[in-house]
């Protein structure tokens, strides 16, 4: 056939269905004016929804039956509407409309709003929607639900008004856009787009909603900027424990039920600290009746660290029951947001291998490079070592590191399987603590707070080994102690050390208390060279000599002032004792002028003295200075900031005066009690060797 008589046939044919469209429309609008269409089509959503239904005008269109100011209300009048569309569009089956029957298989919503309300009726918690979904679909016949084919929303409002406890997070007015297609009891939802509340993100995509009892939705998503605050409401503290903020990416295969919440996330997400973490194929599961939270096969990305999260599992509390991480290349500092409230700001360094952490049991296959703990590296810092964990226990020997800028060798070890009890050992060649007290940073200054009571949170035990340590001209060698630090308190079972040329043996315990921290301290020492301990003292320096011995058993509150926190008992004896020049021998020689020249010098073969210490007073129960031919004799007590009073006996024998001239001699004939002078003295006063306070007994 000819082009031309073609295109003449289609012509006449197109003519004919146009006549025929026009005197269609024609006849509907004369047996269908408005005012009757709209009297059927408010008739039938009232029939069909049992809801009151009003319009305000109708007009024909391409798109259909074009409704302005449509409003479904609830059974009550006087609760909120359940919607309202400005500008709606429905369009109709034609043959059951010959019937009379006005069946609606197609609606458009514009500008509409839909109120979901929830209220409590006959005790039980629903919403205006819940309600009227149930009714619809316990309906025997068909239904307008049953009938529409396809609702388009375009700049939907859906307000969700006062839901119960457990969706009071979803709480809030959304936007929607979306072609919704029906299927009897599923919903297919295409090109989804819904702008969440509060400028909480926005998600699209495409979803398959099943509205039976057993409710169902599945599909895809793209969410951008969505905020995961409003999240963690359904959580304890989360926001405390969990460190995600901000999260742009996919949801792929997405399913909720009213158990389960699944899917597999890729995307980015912010943290709390401005990092971003970039996340792929990160398939997550939500058990909201068991209230765990699992993520399988996850690899993530920090700034410069890598990972493969094989497993994460939590509760809505925040308690991970289960992790395992692979391949992973990691920056302490970079993964801090990660461990929630673990405050890890003072330590640094890489961590790369595998860990898992499962019922309550650590296997771990890691190297540590780099490691720093406390500001400028303060507290401890090594260079790289390995560590193999299996079933919680572990030993490492050999780990060359600096504590407190100290260098020295660590043994590390778990003591069991509980991996709360674990031995550190710890030997060092040198240890200047003046250069450990210069080297600590200095703390701007802050308001103080309130302390906190110091709980250890393992038990740790070891030895301590180190060769010399200094404290400014102070040089205490060959130290070997024993410890274990548990809770609130630290012990030293047992500790040696070589100080002043001898041998100091001991232990102690260290209670970190808040309301009563305090040090006991029970030591013996042996042969200590009292020359060395009195050149720590000023005014004693080149004045005291001999080698002392003896028992300390004290206790120590560790608050300002210590020396006058310090309670206990001190035994000594001091062999081949000299006292030269003292403040006490110059006292005694302003009354003795004749023995001056004797006094200052003196020499004991035994000194040995008994004293109990109460905070500033020191009860001298006996301090007695023994040689053949002369003795002295103290008892009283001695405060560090009030009057003291000590007697003193100085008493000595005919051998030890007898170059004196004879003057000298008669004028101590007094004091003679058989072959011994025994001369008595008391020293009262704040300074008792001070020559003024001291004064002859007559």
């Amino acid at each position: 056939m000819k082009p031309a008589r073609v295109a003449k046939y289609s012509a006449i044919v197109l003519f004919i269905v146009l006549i025929m469209l026009a005197a269609f429309a024609a006849a509907f609008i004369y047996f269908f004016p408005k005012e009757t269409l709209k009297s059927i089509i408010v008739q039938t959503l009232r029939e069909s929804l049992n809801r009151p239904v009003t319009i305000g005008t109708i007009d024909y269109s391409i798109r259909g039956i074009q409704i302005t100011d449509l409003y479904i209300y609830d059974t009550d009048k006087e609760k909120p509407f359940i919607a309202h569309s400005k500008d709606a569009a429905i369009r109709f089956q034609l043959t059951p409309l010959l019937q009379k029957q006005f069946i609606i298989n197609y609606i458009s919503l514009n500008d509409a709003v839909i109120h979901i309300l929830y209220y409590t009726e006959n005790k039980l918690i629903t919403s205006n929607i819940e309600k009227l979904l149930k009714e619809l679909l316990s309906k025997e016949k068909s239904s307008i639900t049953t009938q529409i084919k396809s609702i388009s929303l375009n700049n939907t409002t859906v307000i969700l008004e006062n839901p119960p406890e457990k969706l009071k997070p979803l709480e809030g007015k959304y936007s929607i856009d979306t072609n919704i297609e029906l299927h009897d009891d599923i919903l297919e939802l295409k090109n989804l787009s819904i702008i969440l509340p509060q400028n909480r993100g926005r998600i699209s995509g495409d979803c398959s909603i099943t509205i039976t009892s057993n409710y169902k939705i599945h599909g895809d998503f793209n969410l951008r900027d969505c905020d995961l605050l409003w999240v963690y409401n359904w959580g304890n503290n989360l926001s405390q424990i969990l460190p995600y903020r901000v999260f742009s990416g996919t949801i792929d295969n997405l399913l909720i039920t009213k158990s389960t919440i699944e899917g597999t996330v890729t995307g980015s997400c912010k943290l709390s600290n401005n990092s971003m973490l970039f996340i792929s194929n990160a398939f997550t599961n939500i058990n909201l009746h068991k209230g765990i939270v699992t993520l399988t096969n996850v690899k993530g990305k920090i700034d410069n660290s890598t990972f493969v999260l094989n497993q994460l599992l939590f509760t809505f509390n925040g308690d991970i029951k289960n992790i395992q991480v692979s391949d992973a290349s990691i920056k302490i500092q970079e993964i801090a947001p990660l461990l929630g409230t673990i405050d890890i700001r003072d330590i640094a360094g890489e961590i790369k291998g595998t860990f898992e952490y499962k019922n309550n049991i650590i296997d771990a296959d890691v190297t540590l490079s780099n490691l720093v703990i406390g500001q400028k590296d303060s507290i401890l810092s090594l260079k790289e070592t390995s560590l193999l964990i299996k079933n919680n226990q572990f030993k490492k020997d050999g780990i060359v590191a600096t504590v407190y800028s100290v260098p020295c060798v660590l043994s590390v070890s778990t003591a069991d399987s509980s991996f709360e009890k674990f031995t550190v050992n710890i030997e060092a060649d040198e240890v200047d603590i003046n250069k450990i007290i210069t080297k600590q940073p200095e703390k701007p200054e802050q308001p103080k707070k309130p302390e906190k009571e110091i709980h250890i949170p393992y038990e740790l035990s070891g030895k301590c080994i180190i060769q010399k340590l200094y404290k400014d001209n102070l040089v205490i060698e060959k130290i070997n102690c024993n410890y274990t630090m548990s809770k609130n308190i630290i012990a030293l079972p047992s500790f040696t050390a070589k100080v002043f040329g001898g041998d100091v043996t001991g232990r102690s315990v260290i209670t970190l208390s808040q309301d009563n921290p305090q040090i006991t301290l029970v030591a013996k020492f042996n042969n200590l060279r009292l020359q060395n301990i009195s050149s720590y003292l000023q005014e004693y320096e080149n004045r005291l000599f001999g080698n002392i011995s003896g028992q300390l058993q004290v206790t120590i509150v560790p608050k300002d002032p210590i020396i006058d926190r310090i309670t206990g008992k001190v035994e000594v004896s001091v062999e081949n004792g000299k006292l030269a020049n003292t403040g006490l021998q110059n006292g005694l020689s302003i009354w003795l002028q004749d023995l001056k020249y004797k006094l200052s010098n003196l020499e004991f073969q035994k000194i040995y003295g008994n004293f109990n210490i109460n905070g500033p007073v020191i009860t001298i129960n006996s301090f007695i200075f023994n040689a053949p031919e002369i003795r002295l004799k103290l008892n009283g007590q001695y405060n560090r900031h009030e009057e003291s009073d000590v007697a003193i006996s100085l008493e000595f024998s005919s051998n030890f005066i007898q170059d004196l001239p004879n003057p000298a001699l008669l004028q101590l004939a007094k004091y003679k009690k058989g072959r011994w002078y025994i001369i008595p003295f008391r020293a009262q006063g704040k300074d008792i060797f001070e020559g003024k306070n001291i004064k002859q007994v007559q």
